[in-house]
């Protein structure tokens, strides 16, 4: 009957399938508690039910309490509920001997009486634990059942002690960036997977069976040599141990890309993100050597009827992050001082100096334009009823989940779009479409942190310092989408849905967003809200200047054209009213003083976002610029939008400095090169506005001009210095001409 039970007991729980403990933690066990699931079967704790009859000095409360005779545990310190007599100390001695004789025959139930020593004591412990009896404990045929179940089991801690060992030993050589010392019955280990052992014998566990701690430091290690063979690549040599392993996951040798799908299935949020994150490197390196079907997977979990947040987001993230991805730009810290060295870090240069490497030359090996291309094809054929989902969930649906689906889709559109990701305009055009219907979206009720990823995907699509502020022809989606935001800040008070303001308690934290605050110092605005839909207008109304501007030069359009002036006229006046909207929103929102000049707010608001600050300055400068040309409400204009104002405040941000101008130069972070080349031609052709701006303001005043030509003169002065040893990155000789003319214009002017 005990073995009928027991036998019974492994094959509901599966307890082989546990997972195992190393060590000689008392409190571990790799079996299924014997005693304890008979008392979970109905069985009294009392084991009436093994029918056996205990000797006088045996403690049968003992055993109910799942203790173990003191001679199973090989001389370890335990508790004693009772003292040893002479005669117990001399069995004691006995049964160690012959536990060194391999199995006692003197210790095993017989019939139904237990043959054993006299006056014996029962000394307790916590739990039975299977792997470390080695004496029997109940019978004979037990005794034979149990060693073998227990020498699988140390063969399967054995099994699994080999695969961590092997896996350490993996990431060790991995770490190093170089594989080539590791030895050939190790490299691929780490990939075949852990066998586990279950009624049909020993066999290889797939990825969803193993454990969360195995499957996250097998994708950990997936995604470093994933790492390391991009870094290398970008070097030209690659490890060459490296490029067979990765060669194995191209080609799929083990099997595992389908199975690095299926973790989606895992409601574990670390193993799915590190998995979304291990697929995309994947599809990186493979680039066109892929199975179709693993896309047509990925794009399907976006359109199912029954929406799986979980897959939804894991397909999107797995799409973006190959869309995102752009060359590595190696840190001057970590690059190779050898050519022969694998490892891309100086201080990895004496270990990997014997490495074997691989050259990667060609421009092709570094190219990712065609998995790029076969994603976005992928997903523009699902884009249309994507976008009617998306649309359902930021109307209906509130979850966290599904915002966290909005989010990702919104960063995916706004990655797709960008100039960043290198994707042809035919490749990008339609899905520039359906960007209207999101703006009418925007209201009260819509979380502030969908407002700002919203908001920044408008921006990126009204990229005008990076693209837009250099075509004379605008595409016709970007000038419909700023013809909408203009109309809606102007009719439907876009401004005052902007949920920019926090509720009492809570403050804006730049980093989290909203966070809960009992401290009332805390500042509960959100800055980057107002910055993202500041920008956003100002890009608006100057693409709509730019287009006006680009239909004037048409030679069908006269200068003297009645309806075409009156038609700027209009144009100027709605741009003047969305312009003052701004501006009292921005004051009332930062409490700035409402004499302040706009031109000198805008360069404070931005003032802690480069990028922002210099891409308004050219926004600004281009609006004066357009209107003035048309010689249509210019005198309102230019003392709303001074350019020279915006500039001279902008040098007292910077304290004056040249080297930041020099900085923003040679950087490509800004659109700082377009702004300086424009902003010099308007004071050239402008020199008295100039001049007058300076000295706007009496005495205070009196000084700005010769600080502001300091400071280009100095920026000539070192340019001329980087030009002279060739040491600039282009061709910055337009801006020299025009600093050079600006200062003749100073040293000749009469207030110098």
């Amino acid at each position: 009957m005990v073995l009928r039970d027991r036998k019974n007991k492994m094959a509901s729980e599966q307890p082989l399938k546990k997972k195992l403990r190393r060590g000689n933690n008392s409190n571990s066990t790799d079996e299924t508690d014997f005693i304890h699931n008979l008392a979970e079967s109905g069985v009294g704790n009392d084991l009436s039910a093994l029918h056996l009859s205990f000797p006088a000095n045996v403690n049968e409360d003992d055993i109910t309490l799942n203790t173990v005779n003191s001679q199973f545990h090989r001389g370890k310190s335990v508790f004693r509920t009772s003292e040893l007599s002479e005669s117990d100390q001399k069995c004691m001695e006995d049964k160690t001997q012959d536990e060194k004789e391999d199995y006692p025959t003197t210790s095993c139930y017989t019939s139904s009486h237990i043959t054993t020593c006299e006056n014996i004591s029962m000394q307790p412990a916590p739990d039975i634990m299977v792997s470390s009896f080695v004496a029997p404990l109940i019978c004979s045929n037990f005794d034979r059942n149990q060693q073998e179940e227990t020498d699988e089991s140390n063969k399967h801690q054995m099994i699994i002690d080999t695969d961590e060992e092997e896996t350490e030993t993996f990431y060790s050589y991995l770490v190093k960036q170089c594989l080539c010392e590791i030895p050939d019955s190790i490299l691929r280990k780490p990939f075949e997977g852990h066998q586990i052992i279950d009624e049909n014998g020993s066999r290889l566990a797939i990825l969803s069976e193993w454990s969360t701690s195995q499957v996250l430091q097998f994708l950990s290690n997936v995604q470093l040599l994933f790492d390391v063979y991009l870094k290398q690549n970008n070097n030209g040599h690659i490890c060459s141990k490296i490029v067979t392993i990765c060669n194995t996951f191209v080609h799929n040798e083990h099997n595992l890309i389908e199975q690095i799908l299926s973790l989606c299935e895992t409601r574990d949020k670390y193993v799915n993100y590190l998995a979304a994150k291990v697929f995309s490197s994947f599809l990186i390196i493979a680039k066109t050597n892929i199975n179709n079907e693993w896309l047509e997977t990925i794009v399907s979990f976006l359109t199912v009827e029954n929406t799986d947040y979980v897959k939804m987001n894991f397909a999107l993230e797995i799409i973006k992050r190959v869309v995102e991805w752009k060359n590595v730009d190696i840190h001057v810290l970590e690059e190779p001082q050898s050519q022969d060295v694998a490892g891309s870090s100086s201080q990895n240069v004496d270990i990997n100096v014997n490495c074997v490497t691989v050259p990667y030359s060609d421009a092709e090996s570094y190219d990712t334009s065609g998995i790029k291309g076969l994603i976005i094809k992928s997903l523009e054929s699902k884009w249309p009823e994507l976008i009617n989902k998306i649309q359902y969930l930021i109307t209906q649906n509130s979850s966290v989940e599904a915002q966290t689906c909005i989010l990702t889709f919104l960063a995916l559109w706004e990655s797709t779009i960008s100039v960043k990701a290198n994707l042809s305009v035919v490749d990008t055009k339609p899905f520039y479409a359906h960007l209207e219907n999101f703006v009418g979206m925007l209201n009260s009720n819509l979380p502030p942190i969908i407002w700002k990823q919203l908001l920044s995907l408008f921006n990126e699509v009204l990229c005008y310092g990076s693209t837009l502020a250099l075509q004379d022809m605008l595409p016709e989606d970007t000038c419909q989408l700023a013809h909408l935001i203009v109309r809606y800040v102007k009719d439907f008070r876009l401004l005052d849905s902007l949920p920019y303001r926090r509720s009492e308690g809570y403050t804006v934290n730049s980093f989290v967003g909203t966070i809960p605050s009992t401290q009332p110092t805390q500042s509960n605005i959100d800055k980057i809200l107002l910055q993202k839909m500041t920008l956003l207008v100002l890009k608006s109304v100057a693409i709509t200047i730019k287009e006006t501007r680009s239909d004037s030069s048409d030679s069908s359009v006269g200068s003297e054209d009645y309806d075409f002036s009156h038609d700027m006229q209009l144009i100027a006046r709605s741009i003047r009213d969305v312009l003052k909207k701004v501006d009292v929103f921005i004051k009332v929102s930062l409490e700035f003083h409402p004499e302040t000049p706009f031109s000198k707010i805008l360069i404070h608001l931005f003032s802690d976002q480069d990028d922002y600050m210099i891409e308004s300055m050219v926004c600004t400068l281009d609006i004066t610029t357009g209107i003035s040309y048309q010689n249509a409400l210019a005198p309102d204009f230019i003392a709303m939008l001074n350019p020279v104002h915006s500039f001279i405040e902008f040098l007292k941000i910077v304290s004056h400095d040249s080297d930041v101008l020099l900085d923003y130069l040679v950087s490509n972070e800004t659109c700082f090169l377009l702004y300086l080349l424009r902003f010099l031609k308007y004071t050239r052709r402008n020199w008295d506005v100039f001049v007058n701006s300076c000295y706007e303001g009496g005495a205070s005043r009196t000084n700005e001009l010769d600080n502001t030509m300091t400071v280009l003169i100095r920026l000539k002065m070192q340019i001329d210095r980087l030009v002279s040893k060739d040491l600039f990155p282009y061709n910055i000789n337009p801006v020299l001409r025009l600093l050079e003319i600006c200062e003749n214009l100073y040293e000749g002017n009469e207030y110098s």
